[in-house]
């Protein structure tokens, strides 16, 4: 029924359509809402009211002015139409009008009219639609989580590269340690041999040494022990082996003798030391002050 059509082009204009001898289609108002986290806006519906069925000339003139007709045929079209639309009506029962909605008739010739609410005749929120707003709580819910996510893999990361780092610095710094002891340890073996070459050709003279009265026995220790003895000096003589182990004691050292050396030269000892470390400090120590040691291992 074409007449339908006209009357949805008046009503975005016109809050009533009139259709002479059918009925009224009235716009009613519904305000904004939220159903389910779904915002629907301002809207317009259509009704019908079939008590209202005077013609009051606005759809005759449209049409008229539409179809460039006469005002007295464009109302002769409206009636063909509404009578054509009942008659269908009684045969199917029920008919879309495409543009307003759906009409049935019900039992005991009652009109029933099932407005389309997918069209909105208001021309003040024209192309605004219904949208799901995800609820601000939960929005920022799943930030803070992300963001937590974010700093606690941050920290993971630094921490990870923290731990390597202490790591490398921490076995670095005892390697680095270890490799200065054995350096220091080959250079003290080096100088040994130097030594023990040396002693084994010449006969010290230590000249004239102020005698020191002072009673010392120098222990020999014979254990199955590994000592690191510091030498001071080997000597042909016992008599200046002697005299060299009491000057020693004088200026505080823990001097003693050593085992003699397979040319039965007399070994004198600043001092017999437990661990290796001890010993190379001692011969450091020594060095420093302008006097001369070296390394024995002694079983």
């Amino acid at each position: 029924m074409g007449i339908f059509k006209d009357v949805a082009k008046l009503l975005h204009s016109n809050d009533c359509v009139i259709v002479p001898n059918f009925g009224a289609f009235v716009l009613k108002s519904k305000s904004a809402y939220i159903k389910k986290n779904e915002f629907f806006p301002p809207s317009k519906y259509v009704s019908f009211n079939s008590m209202l069925k005077d013609n009051d000339g606005l759809l005759a003139k449209h049409i008229s002015g539409e179809k460039n007709i006469s005002y007295k045929k464009s109302l002769k079209l409206i009636s063909e139409e509404v009578i054509s639309f009942k008659e269908s009506l009684s045969k199917d029962l029920i008919i879309d009008t495409e543009s307003l909605g759906i009409f049935e008739l019900k039992e005991k010739e009652t009109l029933v009219f099932n407005p389309d609410f997918s069209i909105n005749f208001d021309n003040k929120v024209f192309g605004l639609k219904s949208f799901v707003r995800e609820p601000l709580l939960s929005k920022i819910s799943q930030e803070s989580k992300k963001n937590n996510q974010f700093s606690s893999n941050v920290l993971l990361k630094y921490a990870a590269i923290a731990i390597a780092v202490f790591g490398f610095s921490y076995f670095g710094y005892f390697n680095y340690n270890d490799y200065l002891n054995n350096e220091k340890l080959k250079n003290i073996a080096i100088a040994q041999e130097k030594i023990l070459e040396n002693v084994q050709s010449a006969t010290f003279n230590l000249g004239e040494l102020p005698p020191i009265n002072i009673n010392v026995t120098a222990p020999v220790v014979k254990d199955n022990s590994v000592y690191y003895s510091v030498i001071a000096g080997a000597f042909r003589s016992k008599g200046n082996a002697e005299k060299h182990l009491n000057t020693l004691i004088g200026k505080g050292y823990q001097a003693s003798y050593t085992s003699i050396n397979p040319k039965g030269l007399y070994r004198v000892a600043y001092a017999r030391l437990k661990t290796r470390k001890e010993a190379a400090d001692l011969i450091s120590k020594i060095k420093t002050s302008g006097a001369d040691a070296w390394l024995l291992i002694e079983n």
